[in-house]
């Protein structure tokens, strides 16, 4: 059927089947406001399907909906694609009959809105996103006797492209995970059947799994794994190159085979002889080892299986079904491989374990793979395999979650725990489609940690419980923690050309930030959690919506939106990237300020004292004993408002993995005394008079190492409390407010990618030998030249 463009309008007769019992019709609108403006689902065929025991073809009449707006003749299975998930239609069913007639649908939702009034039965419906085929069955007395399947399509997504794909990348990722993680928990362990495993579940998992795992065993025909074997072989002496050791055995058990000769080297009873036949060592390939045996037990399994299931059905008399013509179908093919290829192959015998071949080799870790999913995941047929294609937004939200694990894959975080997947009796569970509080943990080489939450509880809050579908948290050692909240909406918003999220969603995301609180120790107050929230949507024109305000608003307020569907990523993956990178003194700057105050503690409140400690000794004696000391010839007094200490440890003196800044404590006490007075470090001879300034401290705190740079501290140096507790390291001690660490976060980038060195001094940095100056208004001086400070990366392109 040539598609092209139908009439719009509101409330068209769509469909009209007439029998001589009934005459049924379906009316709605004919436009589809988001499937036009997203272009998608418009110009396809749509699939149709009328069947009855009831009547002939004859005795039906079938009209759909052509191009003019009036209804035509329809005898085959394609019409316009005029039902979409978030449509309202009309369905109006006519009686010619005194039999009772009633409609069926399978959602309990349109049954309800079905009413009979007089001899009619009508009703109005929307299929509440729910796509696919969808069958309408009308009942005579009890009994069926006309069923019409419809398709309905997706107003968000393009059918044909997107919702395959995003079923093709769930199936593919969740597969993907349920692989790694029996490769890891199973590797080690025998195989054995699940008791309770039904005959169904394992021949639908190996229908969908039987081209992969077909082709598997192709590839090990072609390239089968194989060993070298040493073998002796009888050989005529002459033409034996190179002669086996266990020749002198052979030729005492055979002496037939010596002959008398005078150049004989063999002597017997003063004769000499020379033997005519050799064991001769030679090397042989042989494929007979036991990968190859395990693969032959992995067939002969399968093949068990499927004739104890094919036998059940034969004493059932249930041998002429499709069913049982698959099951033989599936035997046939796998018996081809048994008796050719593998027919030579031993049996195996003793251990059923994995090798390491079934995890790198091609081929075998297919095989290896796709029977463990048969043999242990059958909870996975009905999690993964067969997750239903009617309720789209679940789809959607699930598929959302493993994209980003997959983002974070790539970024080269390995998975630690496999919380999203468990083991069960029967065989794997997954949480994601149960709505169960789950995570996986990550890290990477660089020691991070992360944790990727679905549906994460928030209960104990002073306000209401949150649950937002996927939260992304950056762990730290001192058990603090950064959460990026990522919720996954089907939704969309069409204001004329400009395409986006929901503004209710954003709203939703506001309030997570709001309320997703913890106490701050024993004050009573509480701080935001929360660093950043975002809508997933599905669209896919990137380019389109980067200018779009809700993507604009990460930058300003870090709540916003990003498109997500296949193919569609880029900016996700940009943002994941991103915050990853940045250290906690950069992910706090872009949190909104609570009022001027805030900002002035940040990076104007100068209460810690950062002091050089001068080798282990000295900082073993100050930890131990809560002090520090220095000549008051080198501090002559404390300056007004410093409130903590902390301990600075140069690389000079100091292990490369430990130095930097480890410890700060609160001042009690601020004392001088003679240099003979304090025991806890042996004096030096001659300096017992000098004076020193001995700071007691309340107790000593570790924090997270503060790295050093290129360069150390002076010998003392301030900074604030809030950056001490989050620097990464040196240079953001000295950071002067939020415009300072945009600045500073713009350098390191280019530092990194451009492979030149930055340095920090007091009023400015040092970049590959160019001089920048903070003016202040989001302007630099480079160089005594005066630039924006967002074209600075331009200067080394």
């Amino acid at each position: 059927m040539k598609m092209v463009s139908l009439l719009s309008g509101d409330n068209v007769n769509i469909i009209s089947i007439k029998t001589d019992d009934f005459t049924l019709n379906f009316m709605g609108s004919i436009s589809n406001k988001k499937a036009e403006a997203i272009k998608a689902n418009l110009n396809i065929p749509a699939f149709i399907k009328v069947i009855s025991d009831e009547y002939l073809p004859s005795q039906i009449e079938t009209k759909t909906l052509c191009t003019n707006g009036e209804l035509e003749r329809n005898s085959g299975y394609n019409m316009f694609p005029c039902f979409f998930e978030d449509g309202i239609y009309q369905i109006w069913l006519e009686k010619n009959t005194e039999s009772n007639i009633e409609i069926y649908h399978i959602s309990s939702d349109i049954r309800k809105k079905i009413t009979t009034i007089g001899k009619n039965l009508i009703g109005a419906f929307s299929f509440s996103g729910e796509i696919g085929y969808s069958t309408f069955k009308v009942k005579k007395r009890g009994r069926i006797v006309l069923e019409l399947t419809i398709e309905v399509f997706p107003t968000k997504m393009d059918y044909r492209k997107d919702y395959f794909e995003i079923m093709n990348d769930v199936n593919d990722e969740i597969a993907s995970l349920a692989f790694e993680f029996l490769g890891k928990t199973y590797h080690s362990s025998g195989l054995s059947d699940v008791k309770h495993q039904t005959a169904a579940e394992f021949v639908s998992i190996l229908k969908i799994i039987f081209n992969i795992l077909e082709r598997a065993l192709i590839r090990i025909e072609k390239n089968p794994k194989h060993i070298m074997l040493n073998s002796d072989v009888v050989n005529k002496f002459e033409k034996a190159k190179r002669p086996s050791r266990n020749s002198l055995n052979y030729l005492r058990k055979h002496p037939q085979v010596l002959a008398k000769s005078s150049r004989g080297f063999i002597t017997i009873n003063e004769d000499k002889y020379i033997p005519t036949q050799v064991l001769e060592n030679k090397k042989i390939t042989t494929i007979d080892i036991f990968e190859n045996r395990y693969v032959k037990y992995i067939l002969k399994s399968i093949i068990k299986r499927l004739s104890t299931i094919k036998n059940i059905l034969q004493i059932n008399n249930r041998a002429d079904n499709e069913y049982y013509t698959l099951i033989c179908d599936l035997k046939k093919k796998l018996e081809f491989h048994l008796n050719s290829f593998f027919k030579n192959i031993g049996e195996l015998t003793g251990r059923k374990s994995m090798s390491l071949v079934f995890q790198m080799a091609p081929g075998y870790k297919q095989v290896y793979y796709n029977y463990m999913l048969l043999k242990k995941g059958l909870t996975l047929s009905e999690d993964i395999y067969n997750i239903t294609p009617k309720k789209l937004w679940k789809l959607y939200e699930i598929w959302c979650y493993m994209k980003l694990h997959n983002i974070l894959k790539d970024m080269g975080y390995e998975v630690e725990n496999y919380g999203i997947i468990r083991a069960t009796d029967n065989g794997l569970s997954l949480s994601l489609i149960q709505d169960k509080e789950a995570s996986m943990t990550y890290s990477n080489n660089e020691g991070k940690k992360i944790e990727l939450w679905y549906n994460k509880s928030y209960s104990k809050l002073p306000t209401v419980s949150q649950r937002p579908d996927t939260v992304l948290c950056l762990k730290s050692s001192d058990n603090d923690e950064r959460i990026y909240i990522f919720d996954a909406k089907y939704r969309l918003c069409v204001e004329g050309n400009v395409i986006g999220p929901m503004e209710d969603d954003i709203n939703v995301m506001h309030r997570y930030r709001d309320a997703i609180v913890e106490e701050m120790g024993e004050t009573m107050q509480f701080k935001y959690k929360t660093f950043g929230a975002y809508v997933m949507f599905p669209y896919s024109d990137e380019s389109k919506f980067y200018h779009h305000k809700y993507y604009k608003s990460i930058e300003s307020v870090n709540i916003g939106a990003f498109p997500m569907l296949p193919g569609s990523t880029n900016l996700i993956r940009k943002h994941l990237e991103k915050i990853l990178c940045l250290s906690t003194i950069e992910a706090k700057q872009e949190r909104v300020a609570a009022d001027e105050f805030d900002d002035y503690a940040k990076f104007k409140l100068e209460n810690v004292m950062v002091v050089n400690v001068k080798d282990e000794e000295h900082l073993k004696a100050y930890v131990k004993n809560k002090f520090y000391h220095i000549p008051a010839s080198r501090l002559s007094n404390v300056r007004l408002g410093v409130a903590y200490l902390a301990f600075y440890e140069s690389k000079k003196s100091f292990s490369e993995g430990s130095s930097g800044i480890n410890f700060y404590g609160k001042i009690k006490e601020v004392k001088r005394y003679k240099r003979y007075m304090c025991t806890d470090i042996p004096v030096k001879r001659g300096n017992e008079e000098e004076e020193y300034l001995r700071f007691e401290l309340e107790e000593l705190i570790e924090i997270n190492n503060i790295k050093p740079v290129e360069y150390g501290t002076q010998l003392i140096t301030y900074t604030t409390l809030y950056l001490l507790k989050n620097a990464g390291n040196i240079h953001e001690l000295k950071l002067k407010d939020r415009d300072e660490i945009e600045l500073y976060k713009l350098l390191k980038k280019i530092s990194k990618e451009k492979g030149v060195k930055l340095l920090r001094k007091t009023d400015s940095y040092v970049l590959d030998g160019k001089v920048i100056e903070m003016l202040g208004h989001g302007e630099v001086r480079v160089d005594g030249r005066i630039v924006e400070a967002m074209e600075l990366e331009g200067e080394w392109l």
